[in-house]
């Protein structure tokens, strides 16, 4: 049976390196090498227009300014027209947080506003741009897109192999969630490779190199700031070594004696100017970042006053009064918190944050219809967003439509593996909808995961009753395997 499987898995896995070679080796454009890549361009650009939505809203949105970001995507395409995937598609987003980072995905470039308000010039912001285009453009992603594809297969495989279905799909959703950080988090090589060709590009397109190293003191200096998501999204070699690439790439290419840099190559005046209202901005989210953080700590009060300070201090800033609506909401003033929320959404319309709280305010008061609007409306903005995906079940299960609560359910369950109450009213829809496999899988991780109260009590009931229908279709489905294996002859 061993035997059998494991010849299954080597049979799969020499399939899938065919498949990739035949869809034919592609030419590294960085490098001019051949290497395995399984995603065309179109592969890669669409996988970066498929996280796109989710990665602006994990970062809180974006910052509302079309003149900075058109100052700002300009340099990019600058750069991006310097590259070696010219023809490829590209924008660029400002980021509306005041944490440090700057990273890009096929067909997308982004920067944090907190990222944006520390650099000194244009040329230091061409050089990050320029170093990010180079993950795209030596193929980084697609290998990483590539590797986890492969990775997954053999897992799902293998699990197959192994009559276990359940962690087979598991490492499938687990594949497919860490597409989005693997793609992004680089080996040393790939980030020395980055600040080499990076470099090159800004001075080819006008700056001056030596900026670069200035850059690198600068992040050397942030001193690890970001959450946990920065990690996957940067893992850079030390300051020390990146500057020796830097200043040997800029000494083998005669860079500063080419004639390549236009004007002074920094800019830093234009620079200041177009940059002057983020900073303001960046400011005014102290207040917001503290509130943030109060309210996390389970103090809404004084989260209510550093949200309301900050609108003081600048009112067209739509976290600022999606912040006051969570801190209202927290204090049951329902009321109050659906007012705060249609302000922030006054201020930006597709701030869909706003639209989780108005979801969970109708959600509050029984108004299911307004609760589904809203958290659909969250959930086609920000497809991956555990909140609106569990707040649009649970109003679809108030409903009794519990084949329509199974998808936003499904959702909110891989992104919080470990919530008792996700998994039990994901048991209750696989119930209600005749699966009950899925049913007792759900109803028993639910209380592994520490289901309390009365729902621990019908999960167990439940499980009681579903488990002699689970062992009869196991069993029937093992025979039918068993005569198909024994038709199979060698």
């Amino acid at each position: 049976m061993i035997h059998r499987a494991l010849s299954r898995l080597g049979m799969v896995l020499l399939a899938a390196s065919l498949c990739l070679h035949a869809a034919g080796c592609r030419t590294n454009p960085v490098t001019g090498k051949s290497e395995m890549i399984f995603f065309s361009t179109a592969n890669e650009l669409a996988m970066g227009d498929e996280y796109h939505p989710n990665i602006i809203f994990m970062y809180d949105g974006e910052y509302q300014d079309p003149a900075l970001k058109l100052y700002l995507g300009t340099i990019v395409n600058r750069l991006h027209a310097a590259g070696h995937r010219p023809d490829m598609r590209v924008d660029f987003t400002v980021l509306n947080t005041s944490m440090y980072n700057a990273f890009a995905i096929p067909g997308h470039v982004y920067a944090t506003r907190g990222f944006l308000a520390e650099l000194k010039n244009e040329a230091q912001f061409a050089a990050v741009m320029a170093h990010e285009l180079t993950h795209v453009n030596a193929l980084h992603t697609a290998k990483q897109m590539t590797h986890q594809v492969l990775m997954a297969a053999g897992f799902s495989v293998a699990g197959q192999a192994l009559g276990n279905s359940g962690s087979a799909q598991a490492a499938m959703q687990v594949g497919q969630v860490s597409l989005a950080l693997l793609g992004l988090s680089y080996s040393r090589e790939q980030e020395h490779q980055a600040d080499r060709v990076g470099t090159y590009y800004m001075a080819l397109a006008g700056w001056d190199p030596r900026q670069a190293i200035e850059m690198q003191r600068l992040l050397a200096s942030f001193g690890g700031e970001g959450t946990i998501l920065d990690k996957y999204l940067s893992t850079h070699p030390q300051a020390p070594e990146r500057i020796a690439e830097i200043r040997a790439v800029i000494q083998e290419k005669s860079l500063l004696e080419s004639g390549y840099i236009q004007g002074d190559g920094v800019y830093e005046q234009r620079w200041n100017r177009h940059l002057a209202d983020l900073r303001k901005v960046n400011e005014a989210f102290k207040s917001h970042d503290r509130g943030a953080q109060l309210l996390e700590k389970g103090n809404p009060t004084e989260a209510l006053s550093a949200a309301e300070q900050a609108i003081h201090n600048r009112s067209d800033q739509a976290p600022f009064h999606r912040l006051k609506g969570d801190a209202l909401l927290r204090l049951e003033r329902p009321g109050d918190a659906r007012s705060a929320y249609r302000k922030s959404l006054a201020v930006d319309a597709r701030y869909v944050p706003a639209n989780i709280g108005l979801g969970q305010v109708a959600l509050q008061q029984d108004d299911l219809g307004e609760a589904e609007k809203e958290f659909a409306v969250a959930v086609h903005g920000f497809p991956a967003s555990p909140l609106a995906n569990f707040g649009l079940g649970v109003t679809r299960v108030r409903l009794s439509r519990f084949g329509d609560a199974i998808p936003p359910l499904e959702a909110a369950a891989s992104a919080m593996p470990k919530q008792p109450v996700v998994l039990f009213l994901l048991g209750v829809c696989y119930d209600r909808t005749n699966q009950p496999v899925k049913a007792y899988v759900a109803y028993r991780n639910s209380v592994q995961a520490g289901l309390q109260g009365d729902q621990r009590t019908i999960a167990q009931q439940r499980l009681a009753e579903l488990q002699p229908i689970v062992q009869s279709q196991s069993a029937q489905s093992q025979g039918a395997q068993g005569q198909q294996q024994s038709g199979d002859g060698l």
